[in-house]
């Protein structure tokens, strides 16, 4: 057995660079393949390979802010990117957009636009915007269009309603499906359009515990971090302490865990210990409570 069997193999390489360049490695975002994110990754992938139809499936995609959501579409997004037919015309199957802060009409159809390189000023007028972007997505034969943040559109009160009637008009138009993805607040988007809101299926990302989920994605992890030494993160010393400092949201384990191995990687320890978790400079959820009721 190697001594660096604890990593994977694409990791154990990385063993051998700079402390700089490890500690960028740690810090970069990594896939791990948790149950729900692969069941929640089958059901896109469906939606890309479904028939276009007069009335195409459409998901809602709701979670906890750093729970995961941007992870999945980003994967996602990134499995489908744009290639060329023989003929050297543009195939896009996905498109990836934020929902604007303002939630408007106007600044949507250019968030469209411009993540497809489209030059356009931002003072056109709404509908010509529109006509831009049915024209460019028909081009690249986009077949899902995925929009995070649509919790956003709650800001855009009584605009809500036409704004959803134009991406409602989009799909039928183009037959493409929809991805809404974003907090609670995003069922509230949609409860604008009853009619819009039949169309979608709900998938929830369910707040986390401290259960064989969470120790197996731990086990993962530290796969991915590139430490001469195991820490054993799923081990009943550990695991219990990164939930407790982590908290419910995966997002909270992972920033914790670029953290802490940064730190392994800097005192040379080479691997994430309770003194060493105890020692760090971190804040998590209570701790964030904590800072409200001194301050």
């Amino acid at each position: 057995m190697s001594e660096f069997d604890h990593l994977a193999p694409e990791v154990r390489n990385v063993l051998e660079l700079s402390t700089a360049e490890r500690i960028a490695f740690c810090r970069e975002d990594r896939w791990v393949g948790y149950t729900r994110a692969v069941e929640v990754r089958n059901k896109l992938d469906d939606l890309v390979a479904f028939p276009r139809s007069l009335r195409m499936p459409n998901l809602l995609i709701v979670g906890r802010n750093g729970n995961g959501k941007s992870a999945i579409l980003e994967h996602f997004a990134r499995s489908h990117e744009v290639q060329a037919t023989e003929a050297g015309t543009p195939v896009m199957p996905v498109l990836l957009i934020e929902m604007p802060d303002t939630a408007d009409a106007s600044e949507f159809w250019s968030e469209i636009l411009w993540k497809m390189l489209i030059s356009h000023r931002e003072g056109d007028h709404p509908r010509n915007k529109k006509r831009q972007v049915k024209s460019i997505l028909q081009y690249a034969q986009v077949r899902v269009l995925v929009i995070d943040e649509f919790n956003n559109l709650v800001n855009a009160g009584r605009k809500a309603g036409d704004l959803l009637a134009s991406i409602k008009e989009l799909s039928n138009a183009l037959k493409l499906s929809i991805v809404a993805a974003g907090t609670q607040a995003a069922i509230n988007a949609l409860n604008s359009d009853p009619h819009m809101k039949s169309r979608f299926s709900p998938v929830a990302l369910n707040r986390w515990s401290l259960n064989a989920e969470y120790l197996r994605f731990l086990t993962s992890y530290e796969k991915l971090l590139p430490l001469a030494k195991p820490s054993g993160l799923a081990t009943r010393e550990l695991a219990p302490r990164l939930y407790a400092m982590g908290g419910d949201a995966i997002g909270g384990t992972v920033n914790l865990l670029k953290a802490a191995s940064k730190r392994a990687i800097e005192t040379g320890t080479e691997c994430i210990t309770v003194p060493l978790l105890e020692k760090l400079d971190w804040t998590g959820p209570e701790g964030w409570e904590e800072m409200a009721r001194a301050v």
